[in-house]
C-alpha cells in the first residue's frame, strides 16, 4: 500500500491539469504555454509602459501649456491695470498744465506733482516707457486723430502720449497730423 502511495504521489507530480481541464503529462505542453503565455504578458507590459510614458509626456506638454496661458493671462490684466494707471496720469499731467503760477510752490500744488513722479517712477520700474517725441508720422507708434493744413506726414500736435510696454506699443500717441491741402 505504500508503494501505491507512493506511485500515485509520483503519477500526481508529473500530472497537471492543463487550461482545457485535461490532465496531461506532456510538460514540454505546458513549458510552451508558459512561454506564450510570458509573452504576452510582455507584449501588454510594453503597451502599459508605452502608454504610461505618452501620458507622462502629454503631462508634462499640458504643464507647460496651461503656464504659457497663465503668464498670458497675468500679461493682459497687468496691461488693463497699467492702461488705467496712464488714464490718472493724463489727468494729473493736464491739471499741472493748468496749475495757476500763483500756487504752483504751494504745498499742496508740490504733493500733486510728487504723486506724479510716484506714477511715473512706478511705469519706468513695471518697463512702461512714453514714447519719445516723433517730427514725422509713424502709424506703428502713433494714431492720427486729425488731419489738419500742414506739411505732408508732420505731426502738428500731440493730443495724448504713448505708452510701450517691455518694449510693445500699448498705447499709441494720438497726434494731428499736418496734410497739404
Amino acid at each position: 500500500m505504500k508503494e501505491d502511495k507512493k506511485k500515485e504521489k509520483s503519477e500526481e507530480e508529473v500530472e497537471y491539469i492543463d487550461e482545457d481541464g485535461e490532465k496531461s503529462l506532456d510538460f514540454e505542453k505546458k513549458i510552451k504555454r508558459l512561454k506564450e503565455k510570458l509573452k504576452t504578458c510582455q507584449k501588454e507590459k510594453e503597451e502599459y509602459l508605452s502608454g504610461w510614458q505618452k501620458e507622462r509626456a502629454d503631462f508634462i506638454n499640458y504643464k507647460k501649456n496651461e503656464e504659457e496661458r497663465l503668464k498670458e493671462i497675468w500679461l493682459f490684466q497687468k496691461k488693463k491695470i497699467v492702461l488705467e494707471i496712464l488714464l490718472i496720469l493724463d489727468n494729473i499731467k493736464r491739471a499741472k498744465k493748468e496749475i495757476p503760477k500763483e500756487i504752483k510752490k504751494n504745498q499742496w500744488a508740490e504733493g500733486v506733482l510728487k504723486i506724479k513722479n510716484q506714477i511715473e517712477n512706478f511705469l519706468r520700474k513695471e518697463e512702461v516707457e512714453e514714447i519719445k517725441y516723433e517730427e514725422s508720422f509713424n502709424p506703428e507708434i502713433h494714431e492720427a486723430v486729425e488731419v489738419v493744413e500742414g506739411k505732408d506726414d508732420k505731426i502738428i500736435e500731440v493730443l495724448q502720449s504713448g505708452y510701450l510696454f517691455k518694449g510693445k506699443v500699448l498705447r499709441p500717441v494720438m497726434v494731428k497730423v499736418g496734410k497739404k491741402m
